[in-house]
């Protein structure tokens, strides 16, 4: 399982959050037999638990040698008083739940499973132990169980959405390759129409929705990255990143005639999320600002404020414009849904998807005016110092 690397940090934090010291572990080191002695009992039990779900005799109907895996879950169950938490044995319980996912098993029916290992161990404690030992023993249980579920849980997250970014990326990959060879074309074939000709125009057309596509591409794999990596989050000034954003803005479109007015509270500067995230944040809501102005009336202005709730921050992007109707404002915010004929609709799912990875949230509705008001909380970096 070596190309699987394990989280052994964050499992670690996870062993630490619990209580799952080695003082609980002691209490359970002079009863280990009790439990040991019945793993046995355990694997039949588990066994004709699970025979009698539909979904999962199918999984047990194709174990071979026949009831095998009766005996490899008693070994499981022996095995967790036999060890204690060792790098090693924490490795064998994130490689169990690599295995889950590569035998496609449900995973509420593997916490399932672990709940009845609970009621099991519950049930030999009230039977084999003297009564003033019970609740320590059963305190100890319960930690260690709560470990097992929440590495088989992390495993499961972790291989799944590895496996799905893994389909994406090749998606995606597969997909721009095609979409550069037809762009290249129709270039080629365009150049040999004459510009005021239906030809010329509708190559024109069919080299817009290229480039749509080609931006389509590249959304989905920061809305994936978005969606499944870990983000890093420090001290940032939000005027720099609503400057740069800007800047970058401002190369590929000319924003000469647009009035773009800051007006940030230079108190409430400094914001606390990640970099990369928070950059492609405001890069896509300043486009969507951009892209619903009112042409007789280009403005945009951005305002800053202490939020509603202590240590957050608001900021409120204003565009000029016909708002979104209030029916559709939700479905925005649902990737491939776009408003504009050539949007990706995936500008507000990932703006929105960055506000939530770094503790803030992001809304959308018609200004008090006219025109759109999207407003954004995030968290201050002083109240993280704090």
């Amino acid at each position: 399982m070596n190309q699987y690397p394990m989280p052994l940090e964050r499992l670690r934090y996870f062993q630490q959050k619990l209580g799952v010291d080695q003082a609980e572990l002691a209490a359970l080191a002079e009863h280990r037999q009790a439990f040991i002695q019945r793993r046995g009992e355990f694997g039949s039990l588990f066994w004709e638990y699970f025979w009698q779900i539909e979904r999962t005799r199918t999984v047990l109907e194709h174990d071979l040698p026949p009831r095998h895996l009766e005996k490899t879950l008693g070994e499981w169950f022996g095995s967790l008083f036999r060890e204690r938490l060792s790098e090693g044995f924490i490795q064998y319980l994130w490689s169990s739940g690599v295995k889950h996912v590569q035998a496609n098993l449900d995973q509420r029916y593997i916490n399932l499973g672990y709940s009845l290992a609970r009621q099991f161990c519950h049930q030999v404690i009230g039977e084999a132990l003297p009564e003033d030992r019970r609740e320590a023993v059963a305190r100890a249980v319960d930690k260690l169980m709560d470990f097992c579920v929440l590495v088989a849980t992390d495993s499961y997250i972790t291989m799944t959405s590895r496996c799905d970014r893994q389909v994406i990326q090749g998606i995606a990959h597969q997909v721009r390759n095609p979409i550069t060879v037809i762009g290249g074309n129709i270039r080629r074939l365009q150049r040999e129409a004459a510009e005021d000709s239906p030809a010329y125009r509708a190559y024109d057309a069919m080299l817009e929705e290229n480039k749509r596509l080609e931006r389509m591409v590249q959304d989905v794999g920061v809305y994936t990255r978005l969606f499944q990596s870990e983000p890093n989050p420090q001290a940032l000034s939000l005027f720099r990143l609503l400057r740069h954003a800007l800047e970058v803005l401002g190369k590929e479109r000319d924003l000469s005639g647009v009035d773009i007015k800051l007006d940030l509270d230079p108190a409430l500067d400094q914001i606390f999320g990640d970099p990369q995230d928070l950059e492609v944040m405001f890069g896509h809501l300043l486009e969507n600002c951009l892209e619903a102005l009112d042409p007789a009336d280009p403005r945009v202005i951005l305002t800053s404020r202490a939020g509603s709730h202590a240590g957050s921050l608001e900021v409120e992007l204003f565009n000029t414009g016909n708002p979104p109707p209030a029916e559709e404002i939700e479905f925005l915010f649902a990737p491939f849904h776009s408003s504009k004929p050539k949007g990706t609709g995936f500008g507000l799912p990932i703006a929105a998807m960055a506000a939530r990875r770094n503790l803030g949230s992001l809304s959308l509705e018609p200004g008090p005016q006219g025109g759109a008001l999207c407003r954004l909380r995030l968290p201050l970096a002083m109240s993280r110092e704090s």
